[in-house]
């Protein structure tokens, strides 16, 4: 059985999600770090909502307000859903909250857990050479788009509105401190229903990569080898005005109260009446798409 460190962060858009791959991986699950978002370098809850205000305005922040704030405050009166520390508390899983990811502890805790793989969902800190060589095996993410395109933050938003570009979860290689650069392992294409925001489809496609998970540490040998490496693509960081521009030209919303409440209940729902509407799964996922092959 693989031993696994899983590195995330509670926000709404991941409890489906984590939620899921705790409860069907909690057995080689060693540990679980989340990241404190308001203690690494980009400064506390006050000086990352002014940066956020000035650079992005107001819409943004509500995003984030709903993504990190909101959040656990609702968590407690939402049946079926835990913070992360008690999924981690009710299976026996060691969890670390930490601003720091490659503080010389935490590489140290990596090191003792004797770990095969460490597995990336929507994590926000770079990994350094002490976290990347930790693993026996690999340094897996599964970064929310359809990689070249829309390396780097806030994926579903670029992914909405790059042209030509289709929404998608990708399972790739961490080697180095390259930002989403590394070997494609597998990835998939997912649209998310029309209409929703930004909020909800971070939510939809991160909840698609589950299963992506699950068939690359299934068969991780075939993968790796068929691992192709990327080249051209986007890269993107915080959105600007611009952006923002951009995605009320198309109808996109960054979030709604709805769709809060929706992503807490989890998009599995919306997934399922969607594909019993269709009977078609060109409304839902594909099948993993294995880059490379014969």
């Amino acid at each position: 059985m693989a031993r696994i460190a899983l590195f995330t962060t509670e926000c709404a858009q991941l409890g489906d999600a984590i939620t899921e791959i705790v409860e069907r991986h909690h057995d080689e699950l060693a540990l679980v770090v989340t990241s404190d978002v308001h203690a690494t370098r980009r400064g506390g809850l006050a000086k990352q909502t002014w940066t956020n205000l000035r650079r992005s305005g107001p819409a943004f922040v509500k995003y984030l307000t709903y993504s990190f704030l909101l959040y656990p405050l609702i968590l407690r009166f939402v049946p079926n859903r835990s913070p992360v520390r008690e999924l981690c508390a009710r299976h026996g899983i060691r969890h670390i909250h930490t601003g720091n990811v490659n503080a010389p502890e935490v590489v140290a805790a990596l090191r003792e857990a004797d770990l095969d793989f460490i597995v990336v969902y929507w994590f926000d800190q770079i990994l350094r050479e002490g976290v990347i060589t930790a693993p026996k095996r690999a340094v897996i993410n599964l970064h929310a788009a359809y990689l070249p395109h829309c390396r780097g933050l806030f994926p579903t938003l670029y992914s909405a509105i790059e042209p030509g570009t289709p929404f998608g979860i990708t399972a790739h290689l961490i080697e180095n401190r390259e930002i989403d650069a590394g070997p494609v392992l597998a990835q998939r294409t997912t649209t998310p229903p029309p209409g929703r925001s930004v909020l909800f489809n971070d939510s939809w496609v991160n909840r698609a990569g589950v299963d992506l998970l699950d068939e690359v540490l299934g068969d991780f040998d075939r993968h790796l080898a068929e691992a192709v490496h990327q080249s051209g693509g986007s890269y993107y960081s915080y959105p600007e005005r611009v952006h923002l521009a951009a995605a009320r030209a198309r109808g996109l919303r960054l979030s709604t109260l709805r769709d809060l409440a929706t992503v807490i209940r989890g998009t599995r729902r919306e997934r399922t009446a969607d594909t019993a509407l269709t009977q078609s799964c060109a409304s839902a996922d594909t099948p993993p798409v294995t880059i490379g092959g014969d």
